[in-house]
């Protein structure tokens, strides 16, 4: 008897084996709730079929790179060894979000709020506002269209006795310049 159960887990092992691979080892999917970005790895819940839904797939990205993707972003869903119970996310996009109109061999960083990174044959575009945190060190011309608010120290000059600051330069009055002169 014990023979017969051994030869039957066994056989059912095999049935199983052989389904899963039968079965596709990619799924297109599309997310129905946002993701759960506060562990060791993302994860979402998504739709993989008309019947499906599966929760906790974990979203792998690119090193350095991250994105929290939108309710209804397209993923692209591969299942190890074909087996549904192991899913992992390995690509995303978003059908309303994504930027149309680019050149061959453009790229680019884009989010859902139309700030974007873009690499193009002119140069770098940055749309959006920026906020740099640490030193820049800049080497040719900058050209400013709007108000330059600055909270430290501005210098202008080479350094040494021709280096000039703001707050401390005088005019023949013996006081700063005031706005407007």
């Amino acid at each position: 008897m014990a023979n017969l159960e051994a030869r039957i887990a066994l056989l059912e092992r095999e049935v199983a084996r052989l389904s899963r691979g039968s079965r596709p080892p990619f799924a297109a999917a599309r997310s129905t709730l946002a993701p759960v970005d506060s562990g060791v790895v993302q994860t979402v819940q998504a739709q993989l079929d008309a019947f499906s839904n599966r929760d906790g797939i974990p979203v792998l990205y690119n090193f350095g790179f991250f994105a929290n993707p939108p309710v209804g972003a397209d993923m692209h869903v591969a299942f190890l060894d074909g087996d549904r119970s192991q899913a992992v996310v390995i690509a995303t996009g978003h059908q309303t979000h994504r930027p149309t109109g680019n050149a061959t061999g453009d790229a680019g960083l884009h989010d859902a709020f139309s700030h974007i990174i873009h690499l193009n044959s002119g140069g770098i575009t940055i749309v959006g506002n920026i906020t740099l945190t640490g030193s820049i060190t800049m080497t040719g011309d900058l050209a400013v269209t709007g108000s330059i608010t600055a909270t430290g120290g501005i210098q202008a000059g080479t350094g040494g006795a021709d280096s000039v600051t703001l707050q401390h330069h005088t005019h023949s009055g013996g006081s700063p310049p005031t706005a407007g002169t």
